[in-house]
């Protein structure tokens, strides 16, 4: 779908239900219904999160100091980061391209594809659900009263909230409140921490899966085919699982998608002919390779793949092969959102967590320096945005 268009539909669809929920016979007030947003409010989890406050007061306290340390580093650590990023822009590096971290909106249909939009919301839900719980568990720890739990739609990005009493929070002592603010992104954080050791891990991914699959590779699994070429005019499609191929050279047993790459590199040349086996009740497929649009020496046949896990319990089907690839691509978005909420979240921007941490903890005493900070915080934001999208343009997530 085209980002145009998909934007179109969105907007219509968030004209119609505001004009809808307008109306004298729709008489709810929850969810609340605004244009392009729309929340929904409940007291059901409040029990929950207070039974969670009540289990070891003394190291909940503990745990949200440290989110306090942490939460003033990174704080700190980011707004040096964000510093240093902006000469990097004028700097280009041996190959012509900059060094320097591009700051993208989040923008879907533009910024972030269809085809990685749903491992994104996802990560957000959860990324929000961790943060808002972490923080509702500081404020009962802290004796603040909760008003409501809810989650909220604001455009096709999903999240929670946790609302606390205003005027209980107030009467609280200042050390209070800076746990409280610092809590959303310690717990972001430890998320981070947990999914990025799945990642990095050799066992991890594999010790994940390995009750449904086998945690070996058996071949390469079809991620895509580009059209116009071979595998797609010849009928592949996504989720196919290659274990071998055969050609006037010999078959050539797949069991990784290492091998099939070294195998594209080192033996398909153009107009070769090849038969392509596949894991399961698929027919071999006949195909004669084309050349490669960067190197007409080199043959092609327009695949995209990763490792192949062989199912355990369910026969090779293409949904059923894709399920591991799916899934490390939802842990690695889980990480990302999360390190990248709790260090944004952390700014000292107007709004954000980090602003109202850093409010906090300078107190009325050093308060005059604040709106330094803020105007500082904003101006290398924009600073950093108008040079990524100059040099860079909006990168995709």
């Amino acid at each position: 779908m085209d980002p145009i268009v998909f934007l179109i539909i969105v907007g219509f669809s968030w004209l119609s239900l505001n004009a809808i929920s307008r109306t004298h016979w729709f008489d709810v007030k929850n969810p609340e219904i605004g244009l392009g947003y729309a929340f929904y409010r409940t007291t059901k989890l409040n029990n929950l999160i207070d039974r969670l406050a009540k289990i070891k007061r003394g190291v909940w306290k503990f745990i949200w100091d440290v989110g306090v340390i942490s939460g003033l580093g990174i704080l700190i650590v980011s707004l040096i980061i964000f510093t240093i990023n902006i000469p990097l822009f004028f700097q280009p590096s041996t190959d012509g391209t900059t060094s320097a971290i591009a700051l993208t909106p989040v923008i879907p249909g533009i910024t972030i594809s269809f085809q990685t939009l749903p491992y994104f919301l996802i990560a957000i839900m959860i990324a929000a659900i961790v943060h808002e719980f972490a923080h509702g568990i500081a404020a009962r720890v802290e004796e603040v009263d909760l008003k409501s739990t809810g989650i909220f739609i604001f455009l096709v990005l999903f999240g929670a909230f946790v609302e606390s009493d205003e005027k209980s929070l107030a009467q609280k002592s200042r050390r209070s409140k800076i746990r409280i603010m610092a809590a959303g992104a310690l717990a972001n954080m430890v998320v981070a921490g947990i999914f990025i050791l799945i990642l990095i891990i050799p066992v991890g991914f594999p010790l994940l899966i390995t009750p449904f699959y086998d945690p070996e590779p058996r071949g390469t699994v079809i991620l895509e085919t580009i059209p116009g070429y071979p595998a797609s005019l010849e009928g592949m499609k996504a989720g196919y699982a290659i274990i071998g191929i055969n050609s006037s050279n010999g078959y050539e047993e797949i069991s990784s998608y290492s091998d099939f790459r070294n195998y594209s590199i080192s033996s398909i040349s153009p107009n070769q002919t090849l038969t392509f086996y596949f894991d399961g009740d698929i027919d071999p497929i006949v195909l004669k390779t084309d050349s490669h649009p960067d190197n007409s020496s080199k043959g092609f046949v327009g695949i995209r793949s990763w490792d192949y896990f062989k199912p355990r319990f369910f026969p090779s089907s293409p949904i059923v092969n894709l399920i591991p690839y799916w899934s490390l691509q939802t842990i690695l978005y889980v990480f990302m959102i999360n390190f990248i909420l709790a260090i944004m979240n952390l700014l000292p921007v107007p709004f954000l967590d980090g602003d109202k941490l850093l409010t906090e903890f300078l107190g009325p005493k050093f308060s005059k320096y604040l709106p330094w900070i803020r105007y500082y915080a904003l101006g290398i934001l924009g600073i950093n945005l108008l040079l990524s999208f100059y040099f860079m343009g909006w990168q995709q997530i």
